[in-house]
């Protein structure tokens, strides 16, 4: 099925300090070793012969995207042998259904660049562990919102693949940092070598307090992934909810009454983002002209470009200090003078 021009799009402007829900939930897997018609498989898949070599790069990486719970009903796999997964990526877009949003591939070093703008250009979101740290931090120039990248020593780990599951449910309404990878150990990683990851947006995996958990949550632009997915999810959204509004009725009519049609499923899917843990609850504004207000040569040409809405985004706590003060007094009689304290610091 290939992608046809919108009745309804939705343009979206992320106002931060960084530069149909259909799909979300579906992870493609690219292998770059063997031709394969996309094909949809399951857990018990993997012990399928004449799918997967035992211990290969497919396997093992299908593995981990299993291994997650909860683990993923289906998941798309697609084969073609090429050594270069941007072009691979963009030809599978042009030729096969494009009902899938994670991309996970077994390329061995793809060039994340051109397969980010792929990804943008087809609001695609790419996944990808590194395991050589200095061709990692040499990415520090790629400002992509489609391209997550992890760092791991283990070839085997995946982390960034297995990430995909995590984050492909409750769309944009948690936070990558601290999750959890199942089946991963803790990257072997200097806390200097860390940071210098993070001064690029790039991740590692990392065990604080005894718990093992992604160490930031970035896509390459410094935007945090859970905004990128609230912003898709949104969009898709609110576009199948038109879509659908325009398909069950007769019309839209240009009154007031079908401007209240378009006004309602907009705020409706605000209200769901709201729900979703994307947008703050009540800080969101629709705005929209009235039928006495549109000009003429609006109406006569049926379009209707006078919606326009704005909404907080709910965001994170990624981090803080807690301030504490153990004393021999009784806390009940000084709790005026630890406020003040607070007060002043």
């Amino acid at each position: 099925m290939r992608k046809r021009p919108l009745d309804f799009p939705v343009s979206i402007t992320l106002d931060t300090a960084y530069v149909a829900e259909q799909g979300f939930g579906t992870i493609l897997i690219f292998d770059t070793e063997k031709d394969l018609e996309p094909t949809y498989i399951v857990a018990d898949d993997l012990n399928d012969d004449g799918l997967f070599k035992m211990d290969s790069r497919a396997y093992n990486l299908a593995s981990r995207i299993f291994e997650q719970r909860p683990m993923p009903q289906e998941v798309i796999y697609y084969g073609k042998v090429t050594d270069n997964l941007a072009d691979g990526v963009r030809d599978l877009i042009n030729d096969v259904n494009d009902d899938w949003y994670w991309l996970v591939s077994t390329a061995d070093e793809p060039n994340i660049e051109e397969v980010a703008k792929v990804c943008a250009t087809n609001d695609k979101m790419y996944m990808v562990t590194l395991n050589d740290l200095d061709k990692a931090l040499a990415l520090k120039d790629i400002l992509s919102n489609n391209a997550f990248v992890m760092y791991h020593d283990d070839p085997k780990s995946y982390v960034a693949e297995g990430m995909a599951v995590i984050m492909s449910y409750n769309v944009g309404g948690k936070t990558a940092k601290f999750k959890k990878v199942e089946g991963v150990r803790e990257a072997d990683i200097t806390n200097t070598n860390l940071r210098k990851l993070h001064d690029v947006n790039i991740q590692s995996y990392v065990s604080k307090k005894g718990i093992l958990q992604a160490s930031e949550g970035k896509v390459l632009s410094g935007e945090y992934l859970d905004i990128i997915l609230g912003e898709y999810w949104i969009r898709d959204g609110m576009e199948s909810d038109l879509i659908r509004l325009a398909a069950t009725n007769d019309k839209i009519p240009y009154t007031n009454q079908g401007i209240g049609m378009l006004v309602g499923t907009v705020t409706a899917r605000l209200q769901r983002a709201v729900r979703q843990g994307i947008v703050e609850s009540g800080q969101y504004r629709v705005d929209f002209l009235r039928r006495e207000q549109v000009p003429t040569n609006d109406v006569a040409s049926r379009k209707y470009n006078y919606i326009e809405w704005v909404a907080m985004l709910q965001g994170a706590i990624h981090g803080g200090i807690i301030k504490g003060k153990l004393t021999y007094d009784i806390v009940n009689e000084n709790i005026e003078n630890l406020q003040n304290e607070r007060g002043n610091n």
